[in-house]
């Protein structure tokens, strides 16, 4: 006989393809349960609220990200900073991964809005696994990873941008080359100062 902790996991597997099916801005218990096949008052006996529902969802989420992005790694060994930045963006972008982060940034917009409201840690919790990931991966690129230390920030930032404009868009060509224009200028910026002060001297 299958456990409460078994139930509520393959429940959970039903709310997650639901959501990213459907979204969740007009997210409400009494139907989700129906499409999930439960009652609402089973939904609130394993997550307690709707906001701890989508939270657990958004772990789920995450947690196949990480997974198969880590897959990725493994397979492609970027040894530059341009590589892994392209491997991630080639993961993110194919059809089937596309709808991860589109139920990631809606809701990071409903909790903007105040529609969701989710703990600090929760908010926090919603792109630290993938950028963690980018993070850990850079650090191991010797000087590229110093590389992409000192522009961590900017690239990172440029990365959600840019997966949001293609998200709206559908436009990969212009997204793909933005990005890999940012990381190239990162890169050829790393000689310039010695090239300023030779031609000065």
């Amino acid at each position: 006989m299958a456990s409460s902790i078994d139930r509520r996991a393959a429940l959970l597997g039903r709310i997650v393809e639901d959501l990213l099916a459907r979204g969740a801005a007009d997210l409400s218990l009494r139907p989700l349960a129906e499409r999930v096949g439960t009652s609402a008052r089973l939904l609130i006996y394993h997550f307690d609220s709707k906001e701890q529902l989508v939270a657990a969802a958004l772990a789920e989420v995450r947690r196949h990200i990480g997974s198969s992005l880590r897959a990725r790694a493994l397979a492609v060994q970027p040894q530059t900073l341009s590589a892994l930045m392209m491997m991630v963006w080639d993961w993110a972008t194919e059809t089937p991964n596309q709808r991860y982060f589109r139920l990631l940034f809606e809701v990071d917009g409903l909790a903007m809005f105040d529609r969701l409201s989710f703990s600090d840690e929760v908010r926090r919790a919603d792109s630290a696994v993938w950028i963690t990931l980018i993070e850990r991966a850079a650090g191991r690129l010797g000087q590229d990873g110093d590389l992409f230390a000192a522009h961590s920030t900017l690239i990172i930032g440029t990365l959600v941008g840019l997966l949001q404009e293609f998200l709206s868009t559908g436009d990969r060509t212009r997204t793909t080359q933005a990005l890999r224009a940012l990381v190239d200028l990162i890169s050829k910026g790393r000689h310039a100062p010695a090239q300023a002060e030779g031609r000065l001297s």
